[in-house]
């Protein structure tokens, strides 16, 4: 069928006496039959080539059809294949200028480039850009690294107002997403203040921008403002909670939401707010709660790769290692992020080795890929069951594997030496990193002094670390445990009173226990039993766990 369509459109020609202007162009009528029916993709590029060598390009909608489906299924093509394209058409309308835009924004271009695209739109096209031009642009924007998308959004405003363009509601949206995005909520604000509406979008923008930016108090006074709210609303306000640390509010307002806002049901998003907000309270019962509450609503983590980890990310922080490998084990295709999960829930739990089988399983084929934080999570497995070899063998696989090393890596690996004795080695893989390092990193280290009583390097690294963060009182405390625990007193004592001398004060730790009547919350056995460290992708059924499917 595509070869008779591609013959029909080399067969015609683009004169104006043997073709109609109301006609269909066969051109339209192949792209149209490539829109129907995915299976039978069109050769995009061939039809490109046809085009070309008809003429059929000075069809101005033909070609404007064209380019959009080019840029839609050879979204990985080069740019300046695509750039090419656009530049071969003939006198191209608004239309096309937004598609162009629009694709550049999806390559995550930088916005000076689509910035470019629309003053070449001003000197091409006769009428001005429209408000959906300026949407593209902001968005563009938005998604720019800064400080140099500041200046190119400002700049944007400012075409705007020159251009006269009314300032509609999509427009509006779009530049206070922008603005937000950038993290200038003050302009923000202008902009909502400035025109009030009952949508909820500049609402729901605002609410969220807020709470990411860690104004909680401005957020909540626009919640209870809101003329009306939907979920998104409350999902917003929910994860504006926990971005801010107010775990216990967040519960509150997931259960409110249930309760007083008009019948609506949580979707995905705020289940998996909520047990985020589970996983920092150690609220296991409420978890198990929100696990059938989930599945009720018909969401199943074999189908939601986010629920599916937050679930296995709860349950192993509350206490519920079991419970997170029956979610584990009823999702045919994890995820890297689930995988990354169970890897640290495995390590949470003493099961380095089986942390270690999951990591060789993701190497395997078939399987995601890791990435920079399954190594970290693999090399804290390692650490904390005393793997060393394993450790190390890690550490070089991620050269292999393409996967780039960062500062958490190398604080990883120095963990797991000096945990291991080899204090120097420790020191020297910290030293001797490609960055400058931190002092996390050095933290490592004088952690594995103190326990292994080695004043030497730990006065060493101890004077790295308070050169580095001359105010923050665990240094001190840090370098005078390691003298401490090397009977060196008098050391001891002075790094304390240099800790005082500098303003300084250590505060005083705190927790919280939370008791659940009846038990029905219980801890589910930890990391203990099911099956030894070979049988935890088929746990042992637990009965007071809902199913993972």
């Amino acid at each position: 069928m595509r070869t008779t369509a591609l013959q029909k459109c080399r067969n015609f020609t683009t004169s104006s006496s043997s073709s109609s202007p109301s006609s269909p162009h066969p051109i339209l009528l192949l792209l149209e039959e490539e829109a129907r029916c995915t299976r039978r993709r069109v050769d995009l590029r061939a039809l490109h080539a046809l085009s070309l060598s008809s003429g059929a390009l000075r069809h101005r909608f033909a070609a404007s059809r064209l380019l959009d489906a080019l840029l839609r299924q050879c979204a990985a093509a080069p740019a300046a294949y695509t750039t090419a394209v656009f530049d071969s058409l003939h006198q191209p309308d608004a239309y096309t200028w937004n598609a162009f835009i629009a694709a550049q924004s999806r390559r995550r271009s930088p916005p000076a480039a689509s910035l470019q695209l629309y003053f070449r739109m001003r000197t091409a096209v006769a009428a001005p850009p429209t408000g959906y031009t300026f949407a593209l642009l902001a968005k563009a924007c938005a998604a720019g690294p800064p400080p140099a998308a500041v200046a190119e959004g400002k700049l944007l405003h400012g075409q705007m107002m020159k251009c006269g363009v009314e300032l509609a509601a999509v427009v509006r949206n779009s530049l206070m997403a922008m603005y937000c995005g950038m993290g200038l909520l003050q302009d923000a604000r202008k902009l909502f203040d400035e025109s009030p509406s009952p949508d909820p979008i500049p609402w729901n923008t605002m609410i969220s921008a807020y709470g990411k930016n860690g104004e909680l108090r401005e957020a909540w006074s626009l919640f209870e403002r809101m003329p009306h709210r939907n979920l998104i609303s409350w999902s917003a306000m929910i994860d504006g909670c926990i971005r801010c640390g107010e775990h216990s509010q967040a519960l509150t307002l997931f259960k409110n939401m249930q309760v007083n806002g008009g019948g609506l049901l949580p979707d995905a998003v705020a289940v998996v707010s909520a047990l985020t907000a589970c996983t920092h309270l150690g609220d296991l019962h409420y978890g198990r709660w929100l696990h059938l509450l989930a599945l009720r609503r018909r969401l199943s983590p074999a189908e939601n790769p986010q629920l599916a980890a937050a679930l296995g990310d709860m349950y192993c922080k509350c206490g519920s290692l079991e419970a997170a490998l029956q979610v584990f084990a009823a999702v045919p295709f994890p995820d890297v992020v689930l995988c990354n999960v169970m890897i640290s829930g495995l390590a949470l739990h003493g099961r380095g080795p089986a942390a270690l089988e999951l990591f060789r399983r993701m190497i395997g084929a078939g399987a995601p890929p890791p990435d920079g934080s399954t190594f970290v999570a693999v090399l804290r497995a390692c650490a904390h069951s005393g793997l060393v070899r394993e450790g190390r063998e890690a550490f070089a696989a991620m050269a292999e594997l393409g996967v780039e090393r960062h500062r958490e890596h190398y604080g990883c690996l120095a963990d797991l030496l000096a945990r291991a004795g080899m204090v120097e080695e420790a020191e020297k893989v910290v030293s001797s990193m490609p960055m400058e390092p931190e002092a996390a990193q050095w933290g490592a280290v004088a952690a594995g002094c103190r326990s292994h009583r080695s004043a030497a390097v730990g006065e060493r690294v101890g004077r790295r670390m308070i050169s580095l963060e001359p105010k923050d009182p665990g240094r001190y405390v840090q370098v005078a445990n390691a003298y401490a625990a090397a009977g060196r007193w008098e050391e001891a004592a002075a790094a304390r009173a240099a800790m005082e001398g500098v303003g300084a004060r250590k505060e005083v730790g705190r927790s919280v226990v939370e008791l659940i009547p009846g038990g029905g919350g219980g801890g589910g056995g930890g990391g203990g039993g099911g099956g030894g460290e070979g049988g935890w992708l088929s746990p042992a059924t637990a009965t007071a766990t809902p199913s993972g499917g």
